[in-house]
């Protein structure tokens, strides 16, 4: 008990001391020196990390492959009979029963031309009588208007005018215009999807994007990865700003990727970027030592930030750091590319401007604001002013 009291005056002692002493060593300019923080050591991720690559990936179903057993129709059909005059590339036997199920060659399946009432192509498979339109798995199916029509539909919707206000100028229900709208969101993923994979992407840039909806309560980011060199989005997520969004966002870019494609990135100063990147490229590896798997980071990732600092809402400082990589390297691979070389977000951030002025459902303070995340999600997935030029013949698989 006497120690802890002698310890206590002493610690008041040394304090005086100090407070006393202080004002003199300033004048005499002694000044201590405040050591700069050590920069914070980030440690890489594993595909383990990731929901996206932990849930099992279903099997496509539509393609070229072909079973064994089954021969092309042009073999087994009569030699009677015109000739096809249409072509049915890309289109498959809706028939799961079928032995030309999913077969999009055009010189194995039995897919043929069966007229066009009301203005819209018909198909019949000569294999199992089945008949189905063109617009089957499209966001037209069993309707009998134009894309014009929809189209026209959507970009007015896309510019800000309200349901009620669409409804009187086109004269259509609300209903319709809501199923218009959910169709065009999942057939715009679609197209995505089908069109956008195997890409030798050499330079991508990662952003997000901050959004509300009405009630206050649901703030909203929408993650962006862009290609500054082809003007290409890749991936698109919605979700709030966490880590399971990063790795849902690099988890779809890396399916957009041809084998081996390993992107030089640059973001801001968001370490969730860094963990996300780590964690789908690199490949999985056995320990000498242990013998257990072991992922190890793929070599020529290149990964720099652009950290941003303000003070009184105006750009105080910038630094640029490399988190994977050299400098150097990173420099070279952008200039083969016909950029400047230096680390910067400044192509992402002005797609960011871009969004925001073409959706009205991303401005801020308009009246066009989304009520619920998914119409919110669907009016940034159909949110393309020129969706009204895809061809009405356009069909992309039910995967």
């Amino acid at each position: 008990m006497w120690s802890r009291a002698v310890y206590g005056v002493l610690e008041v002692i040394t304090l005086f001391i100090i407070w006393e002493w202080l004002p003199e060593y300033r004048a005499l300019g002694y000044v201590p020196q405040v050591l700069p923080p050590a920069p914070r050591f980030l440690k890489p991720r594993s595909p383990q990390d990731c929901p996206a690559c932990r849930r099992p990936h279903p099997k496509p179903l539509w393609g070229h492959a072909h079973q064994p057993g089954v021969r092309a129709w042009p073999e087994c059909k009569s030699l009677r009979g015109p000739s096809k005059h249409i072509c049915t590339a890309g289109r498959a036997c809706p028939n799961p029963l079928c032995d030309y199920w999913g077969y999009t060659d055009p010189t194995f399946h039995a897919l043929v031309g069966n007229g066009r009432p009301n203005g819209i192509q018909q198909f019949r498979w000569q294999a199992c009588g089945k008949r189905f339109s063109s617009r089957w798995g499209t966001a037209l199916y069993r309707l009998h208007v134009t894309a014009w029509d929809v189209g026209r539909v959507l970009w007015a919707v896309n510019l800000g005018l309200s349901m009620a206000e669409v409804q009187l100028l086109f004269g259509h229900s609300n209903t319709t215009l809501r199923l218009w709208l959910s169709r065009a969101g999942a057939h715009a993923e679609k197209v995505h999807a089908h069109s956008f994979h195997h890409l030798h992407i050499g330079h991508l840039q990662f952003d997000e994007l901050y959004t509300t909806l009405r009630d206050k309560g649901y703030d909203l980011w929408v993650w962006v990865a862009f290609d500054p060199q082809t003007k290409l989005i890749p991936a698109l997520q919605l979700g709030p700003r966490t880590q399971d969004l990063a790795h849902a966002l690099v988890h779809a870019v890396t399916l957009t990727l041809a084998p081996g494609c390993v992107p030089a990135c640059t973001t801001h100063g968001l370490n969730l970027y860094f963990y996300a990147l780590t964690a789908h490229f690199g490949q999985c590896l056995t320990d000498s030592a242990t013998g257990k798997p072991k992922w190890q980071v793929a070599l020529e990732l290149l990964y720099g930030q652009v950290k941003k600092s303000y003070r009184r809402r105006k750009l105080a400082k910038v630094e640029r750091r490399m988190q994977l990589g050299q400098r150097e390297d990173l420099q070279q691979a952008l200039q083969q590319l016909g950029f400047t070389g230096s680390i910067n977000t400044a192509f992402i951030e002005r797609l960011n401007l871009t969004l925001r002025h073409s959706l009205a459902a991303l401005t801020r303070r308009s009246w066009a604001t989304a009520q619920l995340t998914p119409e919110l999600e669907t009016h940034v997935k159909s949110g393309v002013p020129d969706w009204r030029c895809y061809p009405d013949v356009l069909q992309i698989p039910n995967s």
